[in-house]
C-alpha cells in the first residue's frame, strides 16, 4: 500500500491516542484535550524531523531553491547549515513538547516554526515555483496544495496548544528533560552530520538506493482513457461529438467517410490513473557527443560510475587515494570504468589532467547526480540496470573487497 498523508496522519493520530491514554491513567491531566494535542504534534514533530534528519542534504538543496526564489542567493552558501539547524529544531521541539518541558518556550518557538512553514508552503501552493516543500525529505512526496493544508491543520492545533498552554503536562523531573533535551540535540546534530558528511543517508528513499531496478523507475504507465470523437457534417456544417461506442458503430455504417469530415479527438473521461515514472530519465552525453543514458541503464555487464556533480566542491584528493588505483584495477579486469559530472568540457579535461584520471568523465545534468549520490564524489555499481553499491568517499572499498562481495 503507497503511503499517503491522510494515512500518516492516522498513524501518528493513533500512537498520540495511545500515549495519551497511558498518561492519562498514569498521571490525570487537568486537560485530556491538551495532552492529545500535546502528544500528537510532538509525535509529528519528531517523525518529520527525522525522516529528514536521515537525509539533510537533501533538504538543503530544497532551501536553496527557495533562496533563489526569494533572491537570497548571498545565503545559498549557508543551506546545508539552515538545514541541520531547522531539522534539529524541529525534532528537539517534538521532545521537549512531549516532556512538558519550558513549555512557554516550547510553544512559542512550536508558533514562530509553523506560521514560518505555512508562508513557505502556502507560496509555494499559490505560486507553483517550487513544486515541492520537501516537507517529508524524498519519504513522503505530497502536493504543494496538500502540504499548504497539513499546515494549517497544524497551525490550527499548534494555536489552540499556545492559548492553553498552562495545562501543557511535565513528563519528568526537570533535570531529567534538560538531560533528554540536550542528549537528544546532540545525537541528532551527529545524526545529520553522519547521513552527509560521513557517509551515504542511513536510510534511502531515493529511485536509485540499492537494489532498485532502475528502468522500473523510468517507466511511466499512461492513464487509461476513453475518448469522444468530433466530426463535422460535410452537407450542414454541423458538428458533431460521438462517444466511443456510437462512433465504434456509426463509423462501420456504409457511407459514414463521405458524410463526415473528422475534426478532433478528446479525452472523455479517465478510465483507470496512471502511474507516474518515480523519476524523470536525463541525458548521458559522452566524448562524441552522443546520448548514452540507455547504453548505460540496460548494460548487462558490471559498471562503476563516479558521481562528482560539482568538480569544484568534490573531495579530489579521493580521486588520487582511492578511485585511480580502482579504476585502473577494473581496467584489468575489463571492467566499464567512467565518471559523470555536470562541470563544462573545459574543467573537466583540467581535473582529469590535474587528477592524473585515465578514464573519461562524461557529461550530465547535476540535479540527478544530486539525487542519486549525496557523496561528491560518490561510487556507484550497475549491474543490468540494477543498484548493486552505492558508496559515499570515505568509505569506497578497494578492487579485492568488491571482487569478494560484489564481483561475482
Amino acid at each position: 500500500m503507497t503511503l499517503t498523508l491522510y494515512s500518516l496522519f492516522a498513524c501518528i493520530g493513533i500512537a498520540a491516542i495511545l500515549v495519551t491514554a497511558a498518561r492519562y491513567f498514569l498521571e490525570k491531566p487537568l486537560s485530556l484535550s491538551v495532552l492529545f494535542i500535546q502528544n500528537f504534534i510532538g509525535l509529528f514533530f519528531i517523525f518529520s524531523g527525522f525522516v529528514k534528519a536521515v537525509d539533510p542534504l537533501g533538504t538543503s538543496y530544497k532551501i536553496e531553491e527557495y533562496f533563489v526564489e526569494f533572491r537570497f542567493t548571498f545565503l545559498e552558501h549557508y543551506a546545508l547549515a539552515f538545514s541541520v539547524v531547522t531539522i534539529v529544531l524541529e525534532i528537539v521541539l517534538g521532545v521537549t513538547l512531549l516532556l512538558g518541558y519550558r513549555k512557554n518556550i516550547t510553544a512559542w518557538l512550536l508558533l514562530l516554526l509553523i506560521l514560518f512553514f505555512t508562508f513557505l508552503t502556502g507560496y509555494t501552493s499559490i505560486t507553483d515555483k517550487v513544486t515541492d516543500c520537501g516537507c517529508f525529505g524524498d519519504f513522503l512526496k505530497i502536493k504543494p496544495e496538500q502540504s499548504f493544508a497539513k499546515d494549517i491543520f497544524l497551525t490550527v492545533l499548534i494555536l489552540i496548544l499556545f492559548a492553553r498552554r498552562k495545562y501543557i503536562e511535565e513528563l519528568l523531573p526537570k533535570f531529567l528533560s534538560a538531560s533528554v533535551t540536550v542528549i537528544s540535540t546532540v545525537a541528532f546534530t551527529l545524526f545529520c552530520f553522519r547521513n552527509f558528511a560521513w557517509n551515504e543517508p542511513v536510510f534511502d528513499f531515493r529511485p536509485y538506493k540499492v537494489g532498485n531496478y532502475l528502468p522500473d523507475m523510468f517507466k511511466e504507465i499512461p492513464d487509461k482513457v476513453e475518448y469522444a470523437w468530433i466530426y463535422k457534417d460535410k452537407a450542414t456544417g454541423e458538428v458533431k461529438e460521438f462517444s466511443n461506442d456510437d462512433f465504434m458503430k456509426i463509423s462501420s455504417e456504409p457511407g459514414f467517410k463521405d458524410k463526415y469530415e473528422f475534426v478532433d479527438r478528446k479525452v472523455a473521461k479517465i478510465l483507470q490513473k496512471g502511474v507516474p515514472a518515480k523519476t524523470a530519465s536525463f541525458q548521458i552525453i559522452n566524448e562524441n557527443g552522443d546520448d548514452i543514458f540507455e547504453d548505460v541503464i540496460y548494460n548487462p555487464d558490471y559498471q562503476f560510475i563516479v558521481i562528482a556533480y560539482n568538480l569544484d566542491k568534490t573531495c579530489a584528493k579521493s580521486f588520487g587515494e582511492k578511485l585511480n588505483p580502482l579504476a585502473e584495477a577494473c581496467g584489468k579486469a575489463g571492467i566499464q570504468f567512467f565518471a559523470l559530472t555536470a562541470a563544462s568540457p573545459e574543467k573537466r579535461e583540467a581535473f582529469r589532467h590535474e587528477n592524473q584520471t585515465a578514464y573519461p568523465f562524461y557529461e550530465a545534468d547535476g540535479t540527478p547526480l544530486k539525487t542519486i549520490m549525496r557523496s561528491n564524489p560518490g561510487l556507484l555499481l550497475l549491474k543490468d540496470g540494477k543498484v548493486m553499491g552505492k558508496w559515499h568517499h570515505h568509505h569506497i572499498p578497494s578492487f579485492e573487497e568488491l571482487k569478494r562481495d560484489y564481483l561475482k
